[in-house]
């Protein structure tokens, strides 16, 4: 078969809210997402082997490869949708752009772009709806990156409002290239108790946030006690014109954004000698890369 090319972008928050901390363990969050033009590229093609495979090209991806997201996602999907006569296994070759551990949501979209690969070389078995749900399975991020480009996501991040399109928006991302665990950054939260919301109480929260410009996060103050760089960063886009800054996900990734990508580009040169890491300029998404066949 002819292999499968796909675009797995990265996102940013917009905003991110932590309304405390479930009986299950989980928090209960609000958070406003856009899908951004950062990303790998992933090629699916049959494997020669009895066995799936990924071979990853670029940046290192941590702990043990059959252990990857890409591969779970790849098996989940086999095992729910089994069909007679189609023992097919996969090569994925993975070309690794965004930071890992980052707060740009780089492994839950690689693993929504593989079941969207998946159910796309397999004849379009579920509806997108169901592939979110099959994603949920494998984290709170992965069922944002199969939907539109801009939603807010609600529960522990799993349940997913879609928006209408943003305007497309200048970036200037910034990365220390020290990952930040996510488990640590929510163990260091004084979240109050809360039972999972409901839709109807869910709902009015989601109007509360869209009614502002922009947002904030609420991981921020965890993330700057251990790197206090992230303060000194967002401060820095502040003050070279940025209009908004905020730390995505659980960071360590700090975003500005600007009016003038020229403007744009000078900022990335300027946190790169202030501040070294790894800097670049990118878009906000209109649209989603994974689209329906014809």
């Amino acid at each position: 078969m002819t292999p499968y090319s796909l675009f797995s972008p990265a996102k940013i928050n917009l905003s991110l809210r932590i309304l405390g901390k479930r009986q299950d363990g989980y928090h209960e969050l609000l958070t406003e997402m856009v899908m951004i033009s950062l990303g790998d590229r992933m090629v699916f093609r049959e494997s020669d082997s009895l066995r799936d495979v990924l071979e990853v090209s670029g940046r290192p991806v941590d702990g043990n490869t059959d252990d990857n997201l890409v591969l779970r996602a790849i098996r989940l999907f086999r095992e729910l949708q089994k069909r007679e006569g189609d023992p097919r296994y996969w090569k994925v070759e993975l070309e690794k752009k965004i930071p890992v551990g980052a707060g740009l949501g780089g492994g839950s979209s690689n693993a929504a772009a593989a079941l969207w690969a998946m159910n796309l070389l397999s004849g379009n078995q579920c509806s997108r709806s169901e592939l979110m749900e099959i994603g949920a399975r494998l984290g709170s991020d992965v069922p944002f990156f199969l939907g539109e480009p801009h939603a807010i996501a609600s529960g522990r991040g799993e349940k997913i409002h879609p928006c209408s399109p943003l305007p497309v928006k200048t970036l200037v991302l910034w990365n220390p290239l020290v990952p930040l665990s996510t488990s640590r950054i929510y163990g260091g939260l004084a979240a109050p108790p809360i039972n999972s919301l409901t839709d109807s109480e869910t709902l009015p929260k989601i109007s509360s946030l869209l009614s502002k410009d922009m947002g904030s996060n609420d991981l921020e103050p965890v993330a700057m006690s251990i790197l206090p760089v992230i303060r000194k960063v967002k401060d820095a886009l502040l003050t070279s014109g940025s209009g908004f800054s905020l730390m995505s996900g659980s960071g360590p990734t700090v975003f500005g954004i600007f009016e003038d990508p020229e403007k744009a580009g000078s900022v990335c040169h300027l946190l790169q000698e202030q501040f070294g890491g790894w800097t670049g300029t990118y878009k906000t998404l209109s649209a989603s890369p994974f689209v329906v066949s014809e």
